[in-house]
């Protein structure tokens, strides 16, 4: 019996053969050109993501309708990728289905180190009531805690335990700290900026670099 007629989660092979049915509605529907599935290659991400390509005239509510549309039809929830919008560093693993390596999940580490640059860059000479009267850089920090905390999501236990220096566990908690709608304390935010940033950075920058790898023929649409 498949798991799919005993309630449980859809085989790839189910959701492929109900997406297949569908492919020609949802291009009429949400401009969808290429449609494929792929397992995730980042630590913690389980069961199936779609790989989806747009037409040029459509946006990001189109991909968030397909998104509603596709838990409805299959039952449940898949993450939606969009092609276009695929980093060049993991579409090997994900066009082609080669094996993931640590040295490619470095990327994050890199971004990790990227946004905090960023944001030392954009508060370099800033004081804390300057900080809070700009809405734009207040704005555009808050952005860049949460990618640091994503990012953090994206590495793999191991590598955390690997470079205990680094506090992962409180970064990989950061997006949840910061509420559009309870509200942020930006003197916290502040305090971040200033007295722990930097030694991260630093820390992070000691630690080993990443591979890059090129983008290759793709494949896996259906």
């Amino acid at each position: 019996m498949s798991s799919g007629s005993m309630g449980g989660l859809k085989s790839r092979k189910e959701i492929v053969s109900i997406l297949k049915d569908l492919k020609s509605e949802m291009g009429s529907l949400f401009g969808v050109t290429q449609l494929g599935l792929f397992t995730p290659p980042i630590p913690g991400e389980t069961g199936v993501c779609a790989i989806v390509a747009f037409s040029g005239d459509r946006d990001i509510l189109d991909m968030a309708s397909l998104s509603r549309f596709i838990e409805g039809k299959v039952g449940q929830r898949l993450r939606i990728i969009s092609l276009m919008g695929l980093r060049d560093e993991l579409k090997p693993c994900i066009l082609q289905a080669e094996e993931v390596t640590q040295d490619d999940l470095l990327i994050f580490q890199r971004e990790i180190i990227c946004s905090i640059s960023d944001i030392e860059r954009f508060c370099r000479g800033m004081r804390y009531e300057e900080f809070i009267d700009d809405e734009k850089t207040c704005q555009a920090v808050l952005s860049l805690i949460i990618s640091i905390g994503l990012f953090s999501r994206c590495l793999s236990d191991g590598h955390m335990q690997k470079y205990p220096a680094v506090p992962w566990h409180a970064l990989t908690a950061l997006p949840d700290m910061i509420s559009p709608c309870y509200g942020t304390d930006l003197r916290l935010i502040w305090n971040l900026v200033e007295r722990r940033l930097p030694s991260i950075r630093r820390s992070l920058e000691a630690l080993a670099g990443m591979k890059s790898t090129e983008a290759q023929q793709k494949r896996r649409f259906f």
